[in-house]
């Protein structure tokens, strides 16, 4: 377990303080995020923190993070789990050069996807049966040519691009709106485990047993872009939340990418917007595939090949975990 958990949680739990904020304590005490809790209350306050803010930075929460200890411990073989702080060498490298980064991410299965080379393929929940098929042909595609696809596990586009990845032989990951405890929606429970057995991962920044709100999906939307070299729209209507996707990925300089769609169909003018706006129109896979991204392309990491496969699929299959309602 990392060594600076506790004091990375104790960040996540002082009112005002995200990243941002965080960088900029560090960067005025000169001390590394995981020593700011120890820093005296007067160097704190020197820093800009209120007296609040200081006490709840510095209480304790032994008893918080041994439950996040024991979660890592309790996981099945079959669906690994980790932690990982921002100060950790293992912490995505595309995802930490945003500025609003989560400190710490939770993760099922391989965490090695999380800092390989991935393109985010979203689109509208209520999508056509072309559109899915488009999710799901371009993930495939795109899996062949060893890109991991990144997407939100819901319904509609994210759902069939998880799958095309599946049916491509390769990575996915899938970044949840709350804690992984739960399962939103519970249609994908199945597609969930599916995606942890086949060597994929799960991830969420918000802790095991947090419950879904409906403001945590536009925020996990940052990491969906920002985990990836691009992102690319499927179908959209004019006030999607792929639309937010696509509006952080162009804030931090990322590529957008979208499928033209017919000018009287609602569900692709989000995307003929976005095209309009100067997204690169996707026809075709080179287009995407073939695109010189500004970012220089990560190396691979490797993915758990058949007999890993087979021997994960041998083993007793572990009860799902709890679903809530939402």
């Amino acid at each position: 377990m990392h060594s600076g958990l506790a004091a990375i949680y104790a960040l996540t739990q002082c009112p005002g303080i995200g990243t941002i904020t965080a960088n900029q304590l560090g960067e005025h005490t000169k001390c590394k995020l995981d020593e700011l809790a120890s820093l005296p209350p007067h160097t704190l306050q020197l820093a800009g923190l209120s007296l609040t803010q200081i006490k709840t930075l510095q209480a304790d929460y032994s008893s918080a993070v041994q439950r996040l200890q024991n979660w890592v411990y309790q996981a099945h073989s079959s669906c690994p789990r980790c932690i990982l702080t921002v100060t950790d060498p293992d912490y995505p490298p595309l995802l930490r050069q945003i500025p609003d980064h989560p400190l710490m991410l939770f993760v099922e299965g391989n965490k090695a996807l999380l800092s390989s080379p991935q393109i985010a393929i979203v689109g509208a929940r209520q999508a056509s049966v072309n559109g899915k098929s488009q999710a799901h042909y371009f993930a495939k595609e795109l899996a062949l040519r060893n890109w991991v696809i990144t997407s939100g596990l819901a319904q509609g586009i994210d759902a069939q691009a998880h799958r095309g990845a599946l049916a491509g032989g390769g990575g996915t990951i899938a970044v949840l709106g709350h804690g992984l405890a739960h399962m939103y929606p519970k249609q994908h429970a199945e597609l969930r485990h599916t995606i942890v057995l086949e060597g994929g991962c799960i991830i969420s920044e918000y802790p095991p047993n947090q419950s879904a709100k409906p403001h945590f999906f536009p925020q996990r939307n940052r990491i969906i872009s920002g985990l990836s070299m691009g992102t690319f729209v499927v179908e959209a209507k004019h006030k999607s939340g792929s639309l937010i996707t696509a509006q952080q990925a162009l804030c931090d300089n990322r590529e957008v990418f979208a499928l033209p769609g017919r000018i009287d169909d609602a569900n692709a003018a989000g995307c003929n917007a976005l095209i309009k706006q100067g997204a690169i129109l996707v026809d075709q896979v080179d287009d995407i595939d073939g695109y010189r991204f500004s970012l220089e392309k990560p190396q691979l990491p490797p993915i758990l090949n058949s007999s890993d496969k087979n021997t994960q699929e041998n083993l007793s299959r572990s009860d799902l975990l709890d679903s809530v309602n939402y």
